[in-house]
């Protein structure tokens, strides 16, 4: 009889151990960096780019990261280069002055 308690107890102890790592993870955690290379190119005009997104370094990546969606897909720019500190602002200024 000891022996099937010991066993019934360890059951008991691993599945609420299983239980409780998946409960209440809503969603997926990324704990790196989204670009692993970034254009540099020659500047990309401010028409063709539809949205910019501006991640801050933190935890999940020490980088910041921009991707710009465009027509044909995303692109990761290089944060460094001038044309993209202008076009990051560009983006800024159009969001705030078309806010009500």
């Amino acid at each position: 009889m000891m022996k099937f308690s010991t066993s019934a107890f360890m059951l008991l102890i691993c599945t609420a151990a299983l239980l409780s790592t998946t409960e209440g993870s809503s969603k997926p955690m990324h704990l790196r960096c989204e670009c692993i290379q970034t254009y540099s190119g020659p500047a990309i005009p401010f028409k063709r780019i539809q949205s910019l997104k501006v991640t801050p370094a933190g935890p999940k990546c020490k980088y910041e990261e921009i991707i710009a969606t465009m027509k044909k897909g995303e692109m990761c720019l290089n944060p460094a280069k001038d044309w993209v500190i202008s076009l990051k602002e560009k983006f800024n200024q159009k969001n705030v002055t078309s806010r009500p």
